[in-house]
């Protein structure tokens, strides 16, 4: 159906003055304002509007200026996912007379509307409501996560508020007490479960509500079923955690059973039962100590992606905004301002970076169950069990380096920087706290033929020679009881022997100990720091980011925008999809795990289809591993960067990129330097 003529209507009688008048008052507020007048058919029905005046924060939000908005159709310039859509909203309002209030996405902002009617035309009012939205965002999927962490634990899980009212439940819990969640749901705790009145759940329960106090406890929930249950109130609700205990209370019962058949048999026996009852806890104790180990690894490497992530575009902006402002203060203008903000900048980069290291070590730890070896720096190895052992350092002895020029040794890396980390911890243990001054902590390194000899001396209170042969015996220790389990230096020496290593130890009664570790070789001397690269060398280059985090991509743009054509993507899929009919980028730089497809899958279906590319491909991750990226990277013989990036690693990657011929590219591709 055509539209009725769209010629400038007669305005009402002082209308132009009103049109003034708002037009002066909204001027410099900063929230968007416009008026729009109903376009009709010739059946007088609204097929669209348009602008008969915006003020410069509406225009801006639509990436218009206020003169190029006039007179256009709202359909011209917004997309239907925008304010273009929205048609059917403001129609609504002109025809009912009613105000209306809705959300919709503008570009990469979510404005919020609000629609008021006038003749024949609506007052709509825009607020940028993005922040607000990416909160609610980021809520409702850490709200998510949780739901999911505490529904997939085998433990149940309860919670309960002032009026012990259930709040929530998951599904062991309600498994257990016969219910479903949905009975259980915002019910009063006793009148769901009736039966838990007048137990030992109850009255614990109650006395945590009132005291405040957190408990643990153990309770028999149901006829043969035992749990541990621990209880804490904050802010006038309940949490209850149960853990199901009944492997352990039958251990017990059967060891007491045991204990009590063979009291009355031969000594003999009854001293069997007592041996092996002790080797049975100290089974189950190691047993929960290298749970809590594979806890603490599986910690560290989520921790590490779920900072890595954000930590990145968080350093590259700085760096980015570094390179501006010095860029700034070399041209006239207000200098100590300048200088100030550069120190800011300066100081928060530096914060960063520590939070970045301490993510790597962290993520050095998690991958200690890696069996494979390769060529070590085992000065890094040092430094990186020095920087974990300073808390006990720092106030029993000052810290000195004799370092040689030495080969790198075929090691472990995690597991060689855990025997320097257990060595360090002895020898803070070995002097005494608060005479710093006096004492010293001496790290060697020395080639010695087809080796690498390290050595950790101390100048604390030496070992007797009794003490010095069972230095290395499991579960041998002269702490005192509850303060060491005598496992560290043996669990040191079995990880050098796996690595082909020795390791020995001297001392002398009141003068210290020396701990030597000899490794084999590699023949290949310690890689000396890169040069960075400076912004502006070499040729123009076109890149490709792949990578399903936005803030990611844009640092890589930003960084490496200036001097090279950059080109963001945010699925694996999309790089796909750009690189089958157009592959003229010199680097690629794909993240390794996404939601869709994973940059294993690029890489697999790129070596199908277009193996040249591979080439020029570089994996970046965050941290998290599953078993497959390990496995992929360990066979992929491809560049690796660890998230956050260093802006001059980002460079010279790209200026060191292979060359390659006959690729597919855009017909612009050659005139893109101008």
């Amino acid at each position: 159906m055509e539209e009725t003529d769209t010629s400038p209507r007669t305005p009402a009688p002082g209308a132009d003055v009103l049109l003034s008048a708002l037009e002066e008052a909204e001027r410099c507020q900063p929230e968007g304002c416009m008026v729009l007048r109903a376009v009709r058919d010739p059946g007088g029905a609204i097929t669209d509007f348009e602008w008969l005046w915006a003020n410069p924060a509406a225009a801006r939000a639509l990436g218009r200026s206020p003169e190029m908005l006039r007179g256009r159709r709202l359909r011209e310039v917004s997309a239907d996912a925008g304010l273009g859509g929205r048609v059917d909203v403001l129609r609504e309002v002109v025809e009912t007379g009613r105000p209306a209030a809705d959300s919709f996405p503008e570009g990469e902002a979510w404005l919020q509307g609000t629609a008021v009617p006038l003749r024949d035309g609506v007052l709509l009012r825009l607020r940028d409501v993005t922040s607000a939205v990416r909160v609610e965002e980021g809520v409702r999927d850490t709200l998510a996560w949780v739901r999911d962490v505490l529904e997939g634990t085998p433990d149940a899980f309860f919670t309960v508020d002032p009026d012990w009212r259930v709040t929530y439940v998951n599904h062991q819990a309600a498994a257990i007490a016969g219910r479903t969640q949905e009975q259980l749901f915002r019910r009063v705790l006793w009148e769901a479960c009736p039966e838990m009145l007048g137990t030992r759940l109850e009255r614990e329960l109650r006395r945590v509500a009132t005291d405040g106090a957190a408990t643990t406890f153990e309770v028999r929930i149901s006829p043969g079923r035992w749990h541990e249950v621990h209880a804490w109130c904050a802010n006038g609700n309940l949490s209850v955690f149960g853990t199901d205990i009944t492997g352990k209370k039958h251990l017990e019962a059967e060891r007491d059973m045991l204990l009590a058949r063979e009291h009355s048999g031969r000594l003999e026996a009854e001293a069997l039962v007592q041996q092996r009852t002790e080797e049975l806890v100290a089974a189950r104790e190691q047993l929960v100590r290298t749970e809590k180990l594979a806890m603490a690894g599986q910690l560290a490497a989520g921790v590490g992606h779920e900072i890595n992530n954000p930590l990145s575009y968080v350093t590259g902006n700085l760096q980015f905004a570094l390179e501006q402002l010095e860029l700034v203060a070399g041209n006239p203008g207000d200098g100590e301002a300048l200088s100030e903000a550069l120190d800011a900048l300066r100081e928060a980069r530096e914060g960063a970076d520590r939070i970045r290291v301490t993510v790597r070590d962290l993520l050095t730890f998690a991958r200690a169950d890696e069996p494979h070896l390769s060529p070590v720096d085992v000065h890094a190895a040092l430094e990186f069990g020095l920087s974990m052992a300073m808390p006990h350092l720092r106030y029993r002895a000052q810290v000195e380096r004799h370092f040689a020029v030495v080969p790198t040794v075929m090691a472990h890396e995690a597991r060689l920087a855990q025997v320097f980390l257990q060595l360090l911890v002895n020898a803070a243990h070995a002097i005494p706290e608060g005479d710093a001054g006096h004492h010293r902590v001496t790290l060697t390194s020395r080639a010695e033929g087809a080796w690498v000899v390290v050595e950790v001396t101390d100048t604390g209170h030496g070992m007797a020679p009794e003490v010095l042969e069972r230095v290395f015996e499991p579960f041998f220790t002269t702490r005192p009881v509850g303060a060491g389990t005598g496992l560290g230096l043996s669990t040191a020496l079995g990880l050098v022997r796996s690595m082909r290593g020795e390791l020995t130890a001297t001392s002398t009664p009141g003068g210290g100990s020396t701990f030597r570790v000899r490794l084999p070789t590699t023949h290949e001397v310690a890689p000396p720091a890169e040069p960075e690269a400076t912004e502006g060398d070499g040729e123009r280059k076109r890149v490709l980011v792949v990578d399903d985090e936005p803030q990611v991509a844009a640092v890589l743009r930003r960084v490496l925008g200036g001097q090279h054509e950059v080109v963001l993507v945010h699925s694996g899929r999309e790089a796909l999809d750009l690189l089958a009919h157009d592959d003229a980028f010199d680097r690629i730089f794909c993240d390794l795990m996404m939601g869709d497809v994973t940059g294993m899958d690029v890489y697999e279906e790129l070596a199908r289809r277009q193996p040249e590319v591979l080439s020029r491909l570089v994996f970046m991750t965050g941290g998290g591993f599953t078993e497959r990226a390990r496995t992929f990277l360990q066979m992929v013989p491809l560049p690796r960067i660890e998230k956050p990036f260093e802006p001059a690693t980002l460079r010279a990657l790209v200026e060191g990129a292979p060359p390659h011929a006959g690729a597919r590219g855009p017909p612009a591709r050659a005139a893109e330097g101008k």
